[in-house]
C-alpha cells in the first residue's frame, strides 16, 4: 500500500476501534483458558498470545489473570496496535500487573503480513514476529462506506477478500496466517457473517481453517458505544482446510426481550457479562431489562450460501420436519424484489402536491401511490390506500421499460428543472442516464399487477396485499407470481407469511434478530419460507380466509378470529405441530 493509502487506512481504521470492557474480555479469555485446560497442556509450556489489535491492553490483561489463576505462568504477551498512545497505555498496565515478556509494537498489523508470498510469519523492520499459541482480539469494524473504495479495493486484492470488505475480515486472515496450527482464536466481530449473504465468504473461510468450538451471538446487548451487534468466535486452526464433516459446535445466544413477553419472576443477574457465564436457556433480568439466552449446537449447512443455524435439537428436528413437509419454497412461486429507490426521496415523494403552485403541480398521470415501511400493516385493507405518491419517471412501452417523455408533461418537467441542481447532483445518475430519473425504477408493468407487500425491517410480519394500483417504496420489499402462477397462490403465500407459525421458523433457519426484537424480512430469507401443498383442503380455506381478510372491512374481532384460524389452517397444512 502507498503512502497516502496508509495514511487514510490508518484514519479510518481509528473510527471503527472501540476499546473491548473488561467484562467482555473475560469473557472471551475464560473461553480460550477452559480449551487450553481440556488440552491438558503442561501449565509449564510457553504460551505465546498475540492481540493484533490491542488498544490499551485489555484483552491481554484479562488473559494474564486468568491463565494465572489457572497456573500458565510462562505466557509471552505480544500485542500489536498502529495507535502509539494506546499502545503506551497497555505497556504501562500490563507492567504495573507485572507482566514479564512482554513486546508491544506500535504498528499497523495488517502492514505486517506478507501475505504474497504466503509467509506467516511477519517483520517490523528488523524486528520478527513468531507464530503464535493463542490469539485474543477485538479488531476494528469499519464498513467499505466508510473505509472508502480505494482502501477497500487495496485491501481485497491483498487478502483475497470478496463482496463488501470490512476491515475485521482482513484481520482475521491475517491473524490466521499468524497462528500456529491447533492454535486457538478467541475474536470478537459482527455477528452479521453468521446470517448475512455477505457473510458467506467468512463462513466458508473459518470453516475451511478452523475447527469451530463455540460462537457467541451476542444480539442486542450493546456492549459497544457502535451499533455493531457483536459476536466472539472461538476455533481451533486446522493443519489442512479439509471440511472432515458438519459436527456441530457449541453456540449461545442472548437478545433483549420486551417485558410483556416474559415469565412474572425471572432469575437476576447484576451484569450481562454475569449472564454470559450462565449455561442455560432461558429469560433473566439485569437491572430493569430482561434478556432471553439459548444456547445447543450450531448447525453448518452443506452450502456456504445458506446461514449457520443456531438451535436446539428440539428447534433444529422440528424444522427439518417442516422442511421436509413442505411443496415448495417462497422463491418457486414468485418473485421478491426491493422497492423504488429514487436517491432525491424530497423531491420525487410527497404527500402534499396539492400544495404545489399550478405550474409545479405535476400532472396526475406521473402520481401513484406509494406503500412504505411507514404505512404498513398486516392484512392492510385494500381500500386503504396511503397520502404518499411518487412522481414516477418511468412507463411501459412494447413491453418494455422507457422514461416518460416529458414534453407531453409540461408541469411535471417544470416541477423537476426547480428541483435540477439537487438532481443534477446525481453523478452515478447522470452518467449514462437522464438528470431527471429516479435511481432504482424496478418494473412498473410488474408493479402494477397483484403483489404482496412487507417492510425490510419490523417486529412481527407485515405482509399485505396490493392489486397493482399502488407501487413500493424502498424501505420495503414486493413479490409478484411468476408466470404462469395461479394468482390464488398469492393469497396462500399471504396468509402463511403473517402466521407465528413462519415467524418461528424464521427466527430459527436466518437467526437475524436486530434489537428489541426486530426482524429483517430480506429477499434471502423470505425466499426460503416454506410452502405447504395448495392442492390440500387447508391451503384452500387459507386462500379463502384471506380473500375475506383483503376483500372485506372487518371489526377487531372479526379479524382476530380469521387469524386465529389461519394459524390452525397452516399448522394442518404442513402436518407438523409448531
Amino acid at each position: 500500500m502507498d503512502t497516502t493509502l496508509n495514511d487514510t487506512l490508518r484514519t479510518r481504521k481509528e473510527t471503527g476501534s472501540h476499546f473491548t470492557s473488561t467484562g467482555l474480555a473475560d469473557v472471551v479469555a475464560k473461553r480460550l483458558i477452559n480449551e487450553l485446560n481440556k488440552l491438558e497442556i503442561d501449565n509449564q509450556n510457553k504460551l505465546r498470545v498475540l492481540d493484533p489489535a490491542c488498544g490499551d491492553g485489555e484483552l491481554l490483561l484479562s488473559f494474564k489473570r486468568l491463565a494465572e489463576l489457572n497456573s500458565f505462568n510462562n505466557v509471552d504477551l505480544v500485542g500489536v496496535d498502529e495507535n502509539q498512545q494506546a499502545v503506551e497505555r497497555a505497556v504501562t498496565r500490563l507492567e504495573e500487573v507485572k507482566a514479564e515478556n512482554l513486546d508491544l509494537i506500535p504498528n499497523d498489523f495488517l502492514e505486517m503480513i506478507n501475505i504474497e508470498e504466503n509467509i506467516s510469519l511477519f517483520e517490523n523492520e528488523s524486528k520478527k514476529i513468531d507464530p503464535v499459541d493463542v490469539i485474543i482480539a477485538n479488531p476494528p469494524y469499519v464498513r467499505t462506506q466508510v473505509l472508502g473504495s480505494e482502501v477497500a479495493q487495496s485491501l481485497a486484492k491483498k487478502f483475497n477478500l470478496k463482496g463488501k470488505v470490512d476491515l475485521y475480515q482482513a484481520f482475521i486472515i491475517a491473524m490466521t496466517m499468524q497462528l500456529k496450527p491447533g492454535g486457538l482464536l478467541g475474536v470478537i466481530t459482527s455477528n452479521r457473517y453468521l446470517t448475512t449473504k455477505g457473510g458467506e465468504s467468512l463462513r466458508k473461510f473459518f470453516r475451511e481453517n478452523y475447527e469451530i468450538i463455540e460462537v457467541m451471538d451476542l444480539g442486542d446487548t450493546k456492549l459497544f458505544e457502535a451499533a455493531v451487534l457483536p459476536s466472539i468466535f472461538i476455533g481451533r486452526k486446522k493443519s489442512n482446510k479439509v471440511i472432515e464433516n458438519n459436527s456441530p459446535a457449541n453456540f449461545y445466544k442472548i437478545y433483549e426481550e420486551k417485558k410483556s413477553e416474559l415469565i412474572d419472576e425471572a432469575v437476576g443477574f447484576d451484569s450481562v457479562f454475569e449472564l454470559l457465564e450462565n449455561l442455560e436457556s432461558g429469560t433473566f433480568k439485569v437491572e430493569e431489562k430482561f434478556y432471553s439466552t439459548l444456547i445447543g449446537k450450531l448447525i453448518f449447512p452443506e452450502s456456504h450460501k445458506e446461514p449457520w443455524v443456531m438451535a436446539s435439537d428440539e428447534e433444529y428436528k422440528w424444522i427439518e420436519e417442516v422442511n421436509q413437509a413442505s411443496y415448495a419454497r417462497f422463491e418457486d412461486i414468485g418473485d421478491i424484489r426491493v422497492g423504488i429507490k429514487t436517491t432525491a426521496d424530497n423531491v420525487f415523494i410527497s404527500e402534499s402536491w396539492d400544495e404545489l403552485d399550478t405550474e409545479l403541480k405535476p400532472e396526475s398521470e406521473l402520481l401513484v401511490p406509494l406503500h412504505s415501511a411507514d404505512n404498513a400493516s398486516r392484512w392492510l385493507p385494500i381500500e386503504k390506500k396511503p397520502k404518499r405518491e411518487i412522481l414516477y419517471t418511468h412507463t411501459m412501452v412494447d413491453g418494455k421499460k422507457e422514461v416518460i417523455d416529458f414534453t407531453q408533461y409540461e408541469r411535471g418537467f417544470n416541477y423537476l428543472s426547480s428541483h435540477r441542481e439537487q438532481l443534477e447532483g446525481r453523478k452515478y445518475v447522470t452518467k449514462s442516464r437522464n438528470w431527471y430519473e429516479i435511481w432504482v425504477t424496478q418494473n412498473p408493468g410488474l408493479l402494477k399487477l397483484p403483489k404482496l407487500i412487507f417492510p425490510d425491517i419490523s417486529t412481527e410480519p407485515k405482509f399485505f396485499y396490493d392489486d397493482g394500483s399502488c407501487f413500493v417504496d424502498g424501505n420495503c420489499y414486493w413479490i409478484s407470481l411468476k408466470d404462469g402462477v395461479d394468482n390464488d397462490l398469492l393469497y396462500l403465500l399471504l396468509g402463511i407469511a403473517n402466521t407465528a407459525y413462519l415467524t418461528k421458523y424464521h427466527d430459527i433457519a436466518f437467526q437475524n434478530k436486530l434489537y428489541a426484537g426486530r426482524r429483517r424480512y430480506m429477499t434471502q430469507y423470505v425466499n426460503k419460507y416454506p410452502v405447504p401443498n395448495p392442492d390440500t383442503v387447508y391451503a384452500k380455506d387459507i386462500i379463502k380466509q384471506v380473500k375475506s381478510l383483503v376483500f372485506n372491512e372487518l371489526t377487531v374481532e372479526e379479524k382476530s378470529k380469521i387469524e386465529k384460524e389461519i394459524e390452525e389452517l397452516t399448522e394442518k397444512a404442513f402436518g407438523v405441530k409448531k
